[in-house]
């Protein structure tokens, strides 16, 4: 009866720890936030909110976000799907060295990815200069939509990579066999067999790179140039060079708060559809 009751104790004490911790470090910040987005002078206000929706230089930012986000995520499956499938069924040579180079790539700081394409392919870098010396090409253009897009796809592939190579060695070999001698090979196979199987890890990847490339700061800062996203605006609403409004981040960042929630419930309740 002692053992039972200094378990209990011990499983009660943890729990209060971890509720203390979420309160301390989850809760009492996003309330803090709450509470100066909404009060203004002490009185209840949605004019930050307001602003935010009703000025279409500041919604703006939110849609190039969502852009920006979206064709990543697309892209990111697309390619991180279809090297985990070729990894999982083909041997060949210098494979363990690509897995090893995939998976670095995918641990770097985002704003290192964005440095390095920029001393790639900046208007006077190396292979810029190489393309159009040589073959005479125009100069090819980093930054914007398009730079953003290749760099966080790049950056993020090798996790749905990993998500999905993971989820292919759970697939029954069985039915493999079995898709196979009825005549669905490779991309058939893949699609009709593989891929409905694999929908739950799809979504929870899809979540995952969706999420990251939505926050991430570094990249657009580094090369969105006039393509100004979600993240940059916050940034610049904090710590501006004529005065952050800090009332009116906080809103951005309740709004971002309520984006990432709603983005997760979906992909839950897609998750369990499936």
């Amino acid at each position: 009866m002692k053992q039972a009751l200094q378990k209990m104790n011990i499983w009660v004490l943890s729990s209060l720890v971890i509720f203390v911790t979420y309160l301390i470090f989850l809760i009492y910040p996003i309330v803090t936030v709450l509470q100066q987005a909404l009060f203004v002078d002490g009185q209840l206000s949605f004019g930050n909110f307001l602003a935010f929706f009703s000025k279409g230089y500041y919604f703006e930012t939110l849609f190039n976000s969502f852009k920006v986000s979206v064709t990543a995520t697309v892209l990111a499956l697309l390619v991180g799907t279809l090297l985990a499938y070729c990894f999982s069924m083909y041997q060949f040579n210098g494979k363990k060295l690509l897995q090893i180079l995939i998976i670095i790539a995918s641990m770097s700081a985002p704003f290192v990815g964005a440095y390095s394409w920029i001393l790639l392919l900046g208007r006077n870098e190396v292979i810029t200069k190489f393309l159009t010396n040589t073959f005479g090409l125009p100069k090819l253009e980093i930054y914007g939509f398009g730079g953003i897009v290749l760099v966080f796809t790049l950056q993020l592939f090798p996790l749905v990579f990993l998500y999905v190579s993971g989820a292919f060695k759970s697939v029954d070999n069985s039915l493999l066999e079995a898709a196979e001698s009825m005549g669905a090979k490779g991309m058939k196979r893949l699609t009709r067999v593989v891929l409905p199987l694999l929908v739950p890890t799809l979504l929870a990847a899809a979540l995952l790179v969706f999420m990251r490339a939505f926050s991430d700061f570094g990249t657009p800062m580094l090369i969105g140039e006039g393509y100004r996203t979600f993240p940059v605006l916050v940034y610049t609403e904090f710590i501006s060079e004529v005065g952050g409004n800090s009332a009116f981040a906080s809103a951005l960042a309740i709004i971002a708060i309520v984006i990432a929630l709603t983005i997760f419930l979906i992909q839950k309740y897609l998750a369990q559809k499936k």
